[in-house]
């Protein structure tokens, strides 16, 4: 009878120390690609997650240092690059022409790397509030033309035509907040986690308690307040591209950083744009190309795409939620 007693002391302390040890929780933020990243990690080693989440912050930084066009971090990253226009073949960094070549294949014109000019005119012209010409934008556009640059895989190299210069605002968040996930992914210590690069968010596994991963989606007239919120299911991402993010305004209009590379103005069909995907890279290339391209024609390619889902508000305030997040997203009252 002793011996059953104690065995049941010991069965009840595995079963405390064990399957239903307390899952720890590991935060860092740091200040990356001009925003706030940060990666929280869920499993039950403290120093595991440390090291994990130390790894994956290195692992951001280094898209973040080769996807760079304001300053130079290595002798073949983008700023290089950009300097480097006209002078022929340019052997770029790995991650660089991965990027590159991930985002040429969509084919999407929306999407237009090459904008390098016209968003220093704009960057320029925000800090002393004003409004540049249509023919200083339209010679900046020259630079933008199909063949402002092309890309050699096999010898790794990027040809920039004269004058012209990329920009990677479009895709390189979501690139880095994908590619801290996959880094984390590694460490089997790491149970769930969520990495949040300035809104492009990642999901790895599932919550300790077993619900959805919540998300919070800025009204984008009230930044107090919420448009929404969506579920998340494990491994998702979610993007969102707004007008309300970085802007100035000038006699009561509002000039933000989301350009159409049609005008060379900014894009005027919707004030937020959010994609739901199962890459943080692929859902912030989506959630730019839906602000930019016109609300029906972002409509009907969220619903002609797999693994595509969406929440818009055009310009007049209509709110459009694609089906497959119908009971995924509450819109806030």
């Amino acid at each position: 009878m002793r011996r059953f007693f104690v065995s049941v002391i010991l069965i009840s302390s595995l079963l405390i120390t064990g399957c239903f040890f307390q899952q720890k929780e590991y935060s860092d933020t740091r200040f990356l690609m001009d925003t706030l990243v940060k990666i929280t990690v869920y499993g039950q080693n403290q120093k595991a997650l440390e090291t994990a989440t130390t790894e994956a912050f290195n692992v951001f930084k280094s898209v973040a240092d080769a996807s760079d066009s304001y300053e130079e971090h290595l002798p073949d990253d983008l700023y290089t690059l950009n300097k480097k226009a006209g002078e022929g073949p340019f052997k770029v960094n790995p991650t660089l022409l991965d990027l590159l070549t991930k985002t040429e294949a969509f084919h999407h014109k929306e999407i237009n790397l090459a904008l390098g000019k016209v968003i220093a005119i704009w960057q320029a012209h925000g800090q002393t509030k004003t409004v540049p010409t249509k023919a200083e934008i339209q010679a900046a556009l020259l630079s933008t033309k199909s063949g402002a640059f092309t890309i050699n895989e096999t010898d790794g190299t990027v040809t920039l035509a004269p004058q012209a210069s990329l920009d990677l605002g479009a895709v390189a968040k979501g690139y880095g907040v994908e590619a801290a996930a996959n880094a984390l992914k590694k460490h089997p210590e790491v149970e769930s986690a969520l990495v949040n690069g300035g809104g492009n968010i990642k999901v790895i596994g599932t919550k300790k308690d077993g619900k959805p991963w919540r998300i919070g989606i800025q009204n984008p007239r009230d930044n107090k307040k919420l448009l929404g919120t969506l579920s998340l299911t494990a491994n998702m991402a979610v993007a969102t591209s707004g007008d309300y993010q970085r802007y100035y305004e000038v006699d009561g209009v509002r000039y933000h950083h989301i350009i159409d590379p049609a005008t060379g103005f900014p894009a005027r069909h919707t004030i937020s744009a959010t994609a739901v995907t199962t890459s943080a890279y692929v859902a912030d290339y989506y959630s730019t190309l839906l602000f930019i391209l016109p609300t029906e024609e972002a409509i009907k390619l969220v619903e002609s795409t797999d693994d595509l889902e969406a929440v818009i508000e055009d310009a007049q305030g209509k709110i459009y939620v694609s089906p497959g997040l119908k009971d995924k997203f509450s819109l806030a009252k």
